[in-house]
């Protein structure tokens, strides 16, 4: 495999007694805390989460998953992630929040629905970009993007901080799963030994 290739990590935690086998951490029982990691050539990252689960005795209710992705390669990379909900329904009724206080401010949530009105990829944490899905095949979109490089040992801010679930009057509160998926790509074209012009460039390459 040629020093372009990535390194790909994959971490989910289980909320509201969901439960499941592999990378699924079972609600009440653990917070996964020792990510799932598969490594190839000499990037290698892991995801690093911080994950409570929540009392669903109200609604709204809220959690924690504070969620930030570690270079533990011996290269600088830069590194792409995805968030997905086992169900898309679910997604329809959380937002999420960059807001690292406990407990975070109300005005810090925003839709984790990409379709609705003010959704959080406007509202990102800084560092972070979002690539829409425009439909077209475009291999760099749907993923968020950090847009600096990330030094050996070191990690990206948060992603995300806090999901709040907010159901429609009359609906049950439903069993998910919220999946974090990572990617990395050095820095540096081994073509040429010399570095990309940013991450945009670094990853239109890989896709390339």
């Amino acid at each position: 495999m040629t020093q372009k290739k990535k390194a790909i990590a994959a971490g989910a935690a289980a909320v509201m007694l969901a439960g499941a086998a592999g990378i699924v951490a079972a609600y009440f029982s653990a917070a996964d805390d020792e990510p799932n990691l598969a490594t190839v050539g000499e990037d290698t990252i892991s995801i690093v989460e911080s994950f409570d689960p929540p009392e669903q005795t109200h609604d709204p209710f809220r959690y924690r998953k504070l969620v930030k992705i570690k270079n533990t390669g011996s290269v600088p990379c830069y590194i792409r992630a995805r968030l997905e909900f086992s169900d898309s329904d679910i997604q329809s009724y959380a937002s999420f929040s960059a807001d690292e206080s406990d407990p975070p401010a109300e005005g810090s949530f925003y839709s984790a629905d990409k379709s609705k009105e003010n959704p959080y990829i406007e509202h990102l944490p800084n560092g972070w970009v979002y690539i829409n899905e425009r439909g077209d095949g475009d291999p760099t979109e749907g993923y968020y993007y950090y847009t600096s490089p990330v030094q050996p040992e070191k990690a990206t801010d948060a992603l995300i901080s806090w999901v709040k679930m907010s159901y429609p009057e009359g609906a049950e509160i439903q069993a998910h799963d919220l999946y974090v998926y990572s990617e990395s790509v050095q820095t540096i074209d081994p073509a040429t030994g010399s570095a990309y012009d940013g991450w945009k460039a670094a990853w239109n390459s890989f896709a390339g």
